[in-house]
């Protein structure tokens, strides 16, 4: 890795239940998220930090938070948390009190500001971003444009060409476009909800989504479908000019491989 570039990680979409040997579509969850967190863990020792951008439990329990701040904690690193549809969000604010998960709205890290947006409206499965949330947004870039800035929120705000998926994209999407056209120092908004990689620019930012711990869903699908490809995570290089390297890390399946009974809805 390039001097004085910094390294995270995106990990979304864990769907914990409050107990181990929970299956989302037949993949054990826990058994996901491990084999990520060991596979991240070692490619890239080098990492400062990680974004947790929503889906976090799929049972909105005290305990399922707690697993969950337990296997980020192994990890060594700040982790910062926005909530997804399924979640409870006093929980999980409650969650963060100790430290192993943080709730904070923005962080500085490696020169560059990481704004973190809550799209969240629970039990909706779509996205709405908030005047208050997208008020801030504006605030907080506009009070440093010469800082390099990601944002990060749990549901696409434009369309990844997966009819079925784009009926739960931010509702109100066209307003953080238009943001991110204001402030050209964005180079990029990374996303969960979708449990599968995908990338796109516009206006010159980089639009990413990123595989779940656990189930992938098939890209370009008109009706929700499974792909068998193995959970993953992403990676992002943000240098100190502004810059941003990115891609796609995939876990062995391991035991997580194993299907059974679905649990849980069709949503992301």
């Amino acid at each position: 890795m390039p001097k004085g570039v910094t390294e995270i990680l995106q990990i979304t979409d864990t769907h914990l239940f409050a107990e181990r040997g929970g299956r989302l579509k037949g993949v054990d969850v826990d058994a996901g998220l491990r084999s990520v967190l060991a596979e991240a863990s070692r490619r890239h020792p080098h990492a400062e930090a990680v974004l947790l951008t929503g889906d976090l439990v799929q049972e909105e329990t005290a305990p399922s938070y707690q697993r969950l701040a337990g296997y980020m904690a192994g990890l060594g690193m700040p982790t910062y948390c926005l909530p997804g549809n399924h979640e409870d969000k006093a929980l999980l604010a409650r969650a963060c009190e100790d430290g192993a998960l943080r709730c904070e709205s923005r962080v500085f890290i490696g020169g560059w500001q990481i704004l973190l947006l809550d799209s969240a409206q629970p039990p909706a499965p779509g996205g709405w971003l908030a005047r208050e949330e997208l008020e801030r947004a504006e605030r907080s870039l506009a009070e440093h444009p010469d800082v390099p800035a990601l944002m990060a929120l749990h549901h696409p705000p434009l369309s990844v060409n997966s009819p079925w998926m784009d009926t739960m994209q931010v509702a109100n999407g066209g307003q953080l476009l238009a943001l991110v056209d204001r402030h050209p120092q964005v180079a990029a908004v990374v996303f969960g909800h979708i449990h599968q990689a995908f990338e796109t620019v516009r206006n010159g930012v980089r639009f990413l989504g990123s595989p779940s711990t656990c189930v992938q869903f098939l890209p370009g699908a008109a009706a929700s479908a499974v792909d068998h490809r193995p959970p993953g995570y992403r990676w992002l290089e943000l240098a100190p000019d502004g810059g941003l390297d990115t891609g796609v890390g995939r876990a062995p399946w391991a035991e997580c491989e194993k299907t059974g009974s679905t649990q849980g809805p069709a949503t992301g």
